[in-house]
């Protein structure tokens, strides 16, 4: 295994002292998403707008002309996402986050519920804000364990008429990016189908999500087929381009609904901008259709999940304990302790000795890998380093702010 490219730009590490790191770490509260950036030697907090664009996307990026409107780098990328997806209509926004909010404002009204594998922390607060429930419906069936449970699927939403959507996470963000099978996403739209329910594939790393597919089943099919297969199986879907987009920043809505499309067209003018721009720069546009087209690149789908298997395997190496399988875009490393923030408390100890950082999700540290951004040989110093702090015994951490939401990214703590 090697990375499937050449080296044409080189950045320098960030390197600072540890007892700068120090100060850094009481300053930050002890939550790594607090920590400035420029002190970070490694990150591996988030996959998210983090990836390294490649030649094609920086030379499309120069030679788009930037319009106000019917831009010719809207007519590439609806182009590309009707090839891939099959949606007849698509409709570009800033990042996924904002799909989510014009999506969910025209599906829902307040009492209703949002049935999911699991919704990531956004995801759950766009609906709650809109005075509905999401419920998750999370049911691991190894290696699928990013699966939506098809019985209380069927239960729930043949009794409740509250009932408005059901969202499938593909990946589902749960452990690192566990994968959700063909027939599981199948299953799931006919269900909803049968009682009139939209099914909407959240797809931020829907390629990730192919490779796992054709991995653990050993597929013949192309990625595209089945990457279509799974599109096929959903009545709408969005997603962020910061992911398996390959972008810095972007996202889409894709749709079968006319009518639905129409609505969310006098919602982007309203919120981001004219509707071909979708709030959008037209290069950054641009950058995602390349990288679009690049994510289903099976070579370097083969790669970043093998990456992500080799820091795994390394770490499992030096005794260090990780959620198996490994999903698609992080490795979640398990504390030795389940005392109160321990997370927390394993992640600065990492950084305050090594510049390594990762996210701190529910009771577990992630480590997520930026797309074409980090070597085999960073991936084994992240290993060693780990290996050697991760049996060393943790500081205690009291809570000194509780946030009233998004509790990994804000809350701060104390040392006792």
């Amino acid at each position: 295994m090697f990375e499937p490219y050449r080296v044409k730009v080189v950045e320098p590490l960030a390197r600072s002292s540890k007892k700068r790191r120090a100060r850094v770490l009481v300053e930050a509260g002890y939550n790594p998403f607090l920590i400035p950036a420029k002190h970070v030697m490694i990150d591996l907090i988030s996959d998210s707008g983090t990836g390294a664009m490649s030649a094609d996307q920086w030379a499309t990026m120069l030679r788009t002309r930037e319009d106000f409107s019917g831009q010719e780098a809207h007519e590439e990328f609806v182009a590309t996402v009707r090839a891939l997806t099959g949606f007849p209509f698509v409709q570009p926004v800033h990042q996924g986050r904002a799909a989510e909010n014009i999506l969910f404002r025209l599906l829902l009204k307040p009492g209703g519920r949002v049935l999911a594998n699991t919704h990531f922390e956004t995801t759950r607060a766009n609906i709650e804000a809109l005075g509905c429930a999401a419920v998750d419906l999370w049911k691991p069936d190894p290696p699928f364990n990013g699966n939506l449970d098809l019985r209380q699927l069927k239960t729930v939403a043949g009794k409740d008429r509250s009932v408005k959507l059901v969202i499938m996470t593909v990946t589902n963000n749960i452990h690192g990016g566990q994968a959700v099978s063909l027939d599981n996403i199948v299953a799931a739209h006919r269900i909803t189908k049968s009682r009139g329910i939209p099914l909407v594939l959240d797809a931020s790393r829907f390629a990730d999500n192919a490779y796992l597919i054709k991995d653990y089943t050993r597929s013949p099919d192309p990625l595209r087929t089945i990457v279509r297969r799974m599109f096929n199986a959903a009545d709408a879907a969005y997603l962020s381009g910061k992911k398996d987009g390959l972008a810095n920043i972007g996202g889409l809505i894709g749709l079968r609904d006319r009518k639905l499309w129409n609505r969310i067209i006098k919602e982007v003018i309203r919120q981001e901008s004219y509707p071909t721009s979708g709030g959008l720069a037209s290069r950054d546009l641009a950058a995602m259709t390349v990288g679009l087209r690049e994510a289903i690149d099976e070579d370097f789908l083969r790669y970043q999940i093998s990456s992500l298997r080799f820091l795994a395997w390394a770490l499992k190496e030096r005794g260090v304990k990780t959620y198996e399988p490994v999903g698609g875009h992080g490795v979640v490393v398990i504390t030795t302790t389940r005392r109160p923030y321990a997370a927390f408390a394993l992640a600065g100890r990492i950084f305050l000795e090594t510049g390594i950082r990762g996210g701190v999700f529910g009771p577990d540290l992630r480590f997520a890998l930026p797309r074409r951004v980090y070597t085999l040989a960073h991936l084994a110093y992240v290993a060693e380093a780990i290996g050697k702090i991760y049996n060393q015994p943790l500081p205690r951490l009291k809570l000194v702010n509780r946030p009233p939401s998004f509790f990994n990214f804000f809350a701060r703590f104390q040392e006792i």
